[in-house]
């Protein structure tokens, strides 16, 4: 059984992909980083609502203008621990596989992809503003945001190619490489829009084309993920929203998002007897015999952890929209 357990614990220690250390979705819309122990990391507290200006030399004078500037806030962000149930499953089922390591395998899938959806549902929560904020209890939008949301579309009547359209020009003064962000009933509607729209068209809009053309990468967002014990699952996405992200900004570096990994240090992850990823994800093995409450299992068991936070550098690069009055 001890060979076993060093079999498992290798066999799940290793990464899914060690190239994808986040969810798509989320490397699509965030520079991902990773801390190291004990270091910390800082956002602003403010947007910086400064304009660009540059004056003509007064040859005559020569004289330089004096503009006071006060310092933006600053505020260390607070590392979020995120884990998973403590599976286990039963020696019987385990020597009852033709393969079987790869029952506890599946678990560590499991546990990589929930955590992979826990991460992005934050994020689009945090966008959004939608109930369940961020990672949990005490979280607010000032945590993720510098005092300033995300653009947001209203809805007067118009189609989707015109909230898409009135999206795009809200954040294009801000940056571009656009990805659009849509819950599943929106990606319906534009996979359909032509023919939907064939006998009333005045003109050609072809909107999947269109979109092509003006640099926007219509990306779905699908999946649910449980975020409390017996709470039942909730959509990454709600099916009507939209989220358009500016990825190039001139008035910022880099995505309008920021999204960093806690590392876990071998000696840690000794100390704590886990075997830690590429993904900086711990996974612990629990040797048979192991406890139920007061009973004790024939089994092996599995539990991951991770420590993450994210902040929202560029508000202004990103919009929202919610297209529930015109496609339900």
């Amino acid at each position: 059984m001890a060979d076993m357990k060093l079999e498992i614990a290798k066999l799940i220690g290793e990464p899914i992909n060690a190239q994808l250390p986040v969810p798509v979705e989320l490397e699509a819309i965030a520079d991902t980083f990773t801390a190291e122990v004990g270091e910390k990391i800082w956002r602003y507290t403010a947007f910086d609502t400064s304009l660009d200006t540059i004056l003509a030399v007064d040859p005559s004078t020569g004289i330089i203008t004096l503009v006071p500037r006060s310092a933006t806030g600053d505020a260390e962000l607070t590392f979020k621990g995120l884990q998973s149930k403590l599976e286990y499953v039963l020696i019987d089922a385990i020597i009852g596989e033709s393969d079987n390591t790869q029952i506890l395998a599946r678990r560590k899938v499991s546990i990589s992809r929930g955590m992979d959806k826990r991460e992005l549902r934050a994020i689009l929560n945090a966008i959004t503003g939608s109930a369940g904020f961020g990672f949990g209890v005490g979280d607010a939008s000032a945590d993720y945001l510098p005092g300033v949301t995300p653009e947001e579309v209203t809805m007067t009547g118009n189609d989707i190619y015109d909230v898409i359209m009135e999206m795009k020009h809200k954040v294009e003064d801000y940056g571009d490489n656009f990805v659009l962000l849509v819950g599943s009933t929106v990606k319906e509607k534009i996979d359909t829009y032509d023919k939907d729209k064939a006998s009333t068209f005045a003109y050609n809009v072809t909107l999947s084309a269109k979109l092509k053309e003006l640099g926007i990468t219509v990306m779905k967002v699908f999946g649910k993920v449980e975020s409390t014990d017996g709470g039942g699952e909730e959509a990454l996405l709600d099916p009507y929203k939209l989220i358009l992200v500016a990825r190039n900004s001139r008035i910022a570096e880099g995505k309008p998002i920021k999204f960093v990994r806690r590392k876990i240090s071998p000696a840690i992850a000794q100390l704590m007897g886990a075997d830690v990823d590429n993904t900086q994800r711990a996974l612990w093995i629990s040797p048979t015999p192991m406890q139920q409450g007061t009973n004790t299992l024939l089994a092996y068991g599995i539990y991951g952890y991770e420590s993450v936070i994210f902040t929202i550098t560029n508000p202004k690069a990103i919009c929202i929209a919610d297209a529930t009055s015109i496609l339900s």
